[in-house]
């Protein structure tokens, strides 16, 4: 149910940061988890086992209640296209803002490629 609800809710061809963002907090809650649970057991009286259950569910319903309550899938699709249109403006100035093959002052380009066919036309 989580990855559906993810892939509703991201911006199209942006999927592959929000996934991996899912990925990590996955394998960080498999780390932890084990050891709330531990910990759980080792608090309660006489070592009672099924305490970390009883808390896992309470969770579950809680984040369950949370998704249905605070994430609108109607209003989710409108605010993906604005999200994409926004960073589309952002590139665009971006690359606008390249004169001549060389980027302005205090911005670079991310390799010496461009920079090295400049030198050698000189």
């Amino acid at each position: 149910y989580s990855q559906i609800m993810i892939s509703e809710v991201t911006p199209r061809g942006k999927e592959f940061l929000f996934f991996s963002l899912f990925s990590i907090m996955g394998k960080t809650s498999a780390f932890i988890g084990p050891i709330v649970s531990s910990a759980i057991i080792d608090a309660s009286p006489a070592g009672n086992n099924s305490l970390p259950f009883y808390f896992l569910a309470g969770l579950t319903a809680l984040s369950l209640g949370l998704l249905a309550f605070f994430v609108d899938l109607k209003k989710s699709r409108p605010e993906q296209a604005r999200f994409l249109e926004e960073e589309k403006a952002v590139v665009g100035e971006r690359r606008a803002s390249v004169v001549g093959g060389m980027p302005e002052s205090g911005s670079s380009t991310g390799s010496g490629i461009m920079e090295d066919n400049h030198i050698k036309k000189l």
